[in-house]
């Protein structure tokens, strides 16, 4: 089959609580090893870019394929990106055996990242960092995983046979210490209009990545710039990246065709739903002229809500209108960062008899489906993913005095565009499956509390 997909769940696990050295996603772990595994025999290279990589299981794994004669790359972002906090135990979710200490997710990677530093061993086995920083505004407060945000926000590979190719995305890091969560994995073989793009990509993005045996913790990363390169992409894949000129404010046009041209349906399923009026700061681009105001993907979705289209969300995050204490302390959701995005974005789509909205605490994957198209994205629905600014010079942050940053900002994020109808039965499957589940909460109940107020 051309394309395939597969889900996750924490209901497929015995305690949705535990965190295990198999990674937030078992199943997806297993499904991504067992891809390896059918086609070994004819795999010449493996390019894998992954937001964290801190799994033992899948870096033995790779370094056991390493030794049979295939390249494996393996980019990631520095060890500062992981985070310190709150160690917990971890478990074998084959053998049930618990851990003797605790970790955090930084830990993990440090184990992985030494032995990758020092060893002269691994043939074949190369470990890239990308070290890109992305930041647009001296408000920003202290990043939860070091003091600002890396890009390379993508779980994401490409395999090269010997007579095709294998493209792999996925919503889940199969990072040690995420509890698992609602995910999902696409893979696309062998089809036309998609290898040329992201086999450019990541000729690119190795070639502005560093060797760890070459990377240096005292590498400035506050200040980047890279060559502009013009991004070429076809209806059937989108890459941004901050070598890719204007990749992310492109991306946001594009998305917005798709949505315009819906003539029944839009489901966007994504952790954060935010890309709503949002300011776009002139003085930061080398071509944008004048500061702007963006309605966004969101607001093109409302502008098809209030014609007729039916709209359903879904979202992880989720910050209601009411102040309600009783009801908020009732309700599991994460507060979105951008709160006042949000609530602006679902107030005017709760004036539309067109659009539902749906919140589970577990919701991380990320796709957007159109009439009868997927669009399967590695990147959540925020400003942030759609802002594309190559001149950002900030001398002081107002939070961080002593830290300053100058260069693009500009997430690492791709999506595909897959209209075989066998996959966009299951992607729609996973929606209702998602808004059966008894921790799935449908929004309008906050509305009602807020009329009362």
């Amino acid at each position: 089959m051309p394309f395939k997909s597969f889900f996750d769940e924490p209901e497929n696990y015995k305690n949705r609580f535990d965190f295990y050295e198999e990674g937030g996603s078992p199943l997806l772990l297993k499904k991504f090893k067992e891809t390896i595994e059918e086609q070994k025999n004819d795999i010449e290279e493996i390019n894998i870019s992954w937001y964290l990589y801190n799994n033992q299981h899948l870096h033995d794994y790779l370094k056991e394929v390493a030794t049979t004669g295939i390249t494996v790359n393996v980019i990631t972002i520095p060890l500062e990106g992981y985070d310190h906090s709150k160690p917990k135990i971890i478990k074998s979710i084959v053998t049930g055996k618990k851990s003797n200490k605790r970790y955090t997710k930084y830990n993990l990677a440090r184990i992985i990242y030494g032995e990758m530093y020092r060893s002269t061993l691994h043939q074949n086995f190369n470990l890239y960092i990308f070290p890109h920083l992305y930041v647009r505004s001296a408000r920003v407060k202290k990043f939860s995983r070091g003091s600002l945000p890396y890009s390379l926000h993508i779980k994401s590979a490409y395999i090269k046979k010997k007579n095709g190719y294998l493209i792999l995305l996925s919503s889940c890091n199969l990072a040690v210490r995420d509890l698992v969560k609602n995910e999902s994995m696409i893979i696309v073989e062998d089809e036309p209009n998609y290898e040329e793009y992201i086999k450019a990509f990541y000729k690119n993005l190795i070639r502005n990545s560093i060797n760890i045996k070459n990377y240096k913790s005292s590498l400035d990363t506050t200040y980047n710039t890279y060559e502009k390169l013009v991004f070429n992409f076809s209806d059937s894949i989108f890459i941004t990246a901050p070598f890719y000129d204007n990749s992310a404010n492109l991306l946001e046009k594009t998305i917005s065709q798709y949505i315009i041209s819906a003539k029944k349906r839009i489901i966007v399923c994504a952790q954060h739903l935010a890309a709503f009026n949002y300011g776009v700061n002139a003085k930061h681009h080398s071509n944008i002229n004048k500061s702007d105001t963006r309605k966004g993907m969101l607001g093109e979705i409302i502008t098809m809500a209030n014609k007729g289209v039916k709209v359903t969300c879904l979202s992880q995050t989720f910050s209601p209108l009411s102040k309600d204490e009783k009801q908020l302390h009732e309700t599991k959701y994460r507060t979105p960062v951008n709160t006042r995005n949000f609530q602006h974005f679902f107030s005017q789509i709760i004036k539309t008899e067109n659009a539902e909205y749906f919140v589970n605490e577990n919701i991380h994957s990320k796709f957007i489906i159109i009439d009868n198209t997927l669009i399967y994205c590695s990147y959540n629905f925020t400003p942030t993913q759609f802002i594309f600014l190559d001149n950002v010079n900030i001398p002081k942050f107002k939070n961080m005095p002593n830290l300053n940053y100058s260069g693009i900002h500009c997430e690492v994020g791709m999506h595909l565009v897959i209209k075989d109808q066998i996959t966009v039965k299951a992607f729609e499957n996973n929606v209702a499956n998602i808004k059966r589940k008894k921790e799935t909460i449908q929004a309008k109940n906050f509305v009602n509390i807020s009329s009362r107020q």
